[in-house]
């Protein structure tokens, strides 16, 4: 086992510790959310695996640790970013009525939205007692707050991320800038605030760090004023974040259907994730298929299986795919050249650099 997977288990066990820790369980409510997190069938049985990549806890704590900090505090504050990672997709799942993550029904899917609900506002709070836990790891209570801080501000971006996305299904234009916007609230805040806590934990004992609410862009310039590295750090998680999305949104077109499940669906459900904007921005009233242009079939009340694939292979041939590697390729350089202004420790900038490699080429 590495490193990194070493520090997998440790907040796997610090989640579960959490979802324990309140004393008798509640049989039922809290199977939805063990099973949520991997930790158990529909049931209540225990399983031998788990699911999710715990990229977010490992972003803090490889940069704890890759500026001088003590990994294992780090731990706690982890943790919650995977709580908070987990309760957003649960009300994604709900949102999208997606039934299906992971090769396995969603929360809704079983348990019905208004318990999925339940079990979502019960893990966002979860999340935040984590962060209590610092405490525990002596962490000092200043400290604590300000990561309570910043871990709510990037509550608030996720949420304004989503309330975007939902609201582009209904806008007859998206543009790459808003996209873009987008996702660095929905995604991006969330891998940014997990490397601005990391550097939080490996700063000296007793510096607060108050975070206010803005766009995750403005947020770089705030955390430079108390510390450049904070604002290093904000802006190579933001970078990782935009790139992840992207080719999250890759794979979700063009990736192998046996690893991520029914490919095109984002395309059946009219959602703008970057291959469709890139298409209406560029094409929007090309021919796709016999009497219909890419507007039309996005305004359309129902998009086929079969209309998908044809849609998809006309993106490809308007060259789509590459366009968004690219973007993609873009990013992961940005984000490798914060990663040297930030001169972390060699083993642990080494760390990164499997994270970046990881992003770029993984299948699910």
């Amino acid at each position: 086992m590495n490193t990194l997977d070493g520090y997998r288990t440790k907040v796997e066990d610090e989640i579960k510790s959490c979802l324990r820790g309140r004393g008798a369980p509640l049989y039922g409510f809290d199977t939805m959310n063990c099973y949520h997190m991997g930790f158990c069938d529909r049931d209540g049985k225990p399983t031998s695996g788990s699911k999710g990549k715990y990229l977010r806890p490992l972003f803090c704590i490889a940069m704890c640790a890759g500026l001088g900090g003590d990994p294992e505090q780090a731990i706690p504050a982890a943790a919650a970013l995977e709580l908070v990672h987990r309760t957003s997709l649960i009300f994604d799942d709900i949102q999208d009525k997606g039934e299906e993550r992971n090769n396995q029904p969603t929360v809704w899917a079983i348990w019905g939205a208004d318990q999925a609900i339940n079990a979502g506002l019960a893990l966002s709070s979860l999340a935040r007692l984590s962060v209590h836990r610092l405490s525990l790891r002596n962490v000092p209570v200043a400290k604590v707050l300000g990561i309570q801080s910043v871990l709510e501000n990037a509550v608030i971006d996720l949420c304004h991320g989503q309330y975007m996305d939902i609201s582009f299904v209904d806008s007859p234009t998206v543009s790459v800038k808003d996209y873009l916007r987008m996702v660095s609230g929905k995604t991006g805040a969330l891998f940014a605030t997990a490397c601005v806590v990391g550097a939080m934990l490996a700063s000296p004992d007793g510096e607060e760090v108050k975070a206010s609410p803005g766009t995750p862009e403005g947020k770089k310039f705030r955390y430079m004023r108390f510390d450049p590295v904070l604002g290093r750090a904000w802006e190579f998680g933001l970078n990782m974040g935009l790139a992840f999305q992207i080719h999250d949104d890759y794979l979700g077109v063009w990736g192998d259907e046996a690893m991520v499940g029914k490919t095109a669906n984002d395309i059946q459900e009219q959602k703008r994730s970057l291959p469709v904007v890139l298409a209406l921005d560029q094409f929007p009233d090309e021919i796709v298929s016999p009497h219909r242009t890419m507007r039309n079939w996005l305004g359309a009340n129902f998009i086929s299986r079969e209309d998908a694939s044809d849609i998809r292979t006309w993106m490809e041939q308007k060259g789509i795919p590459e366009q968004m590697k690219t973007i993609e390729t873009r990013y992961i350089r940005k984000a490798r050249k914060n990663l040297k202004e930030l001169s972390l420790r060699e083993e642990w900038a080494g760390h990164f650099e499997e994270m970046l490699s990881f992003l770029s080429e993984r299948k699910i």
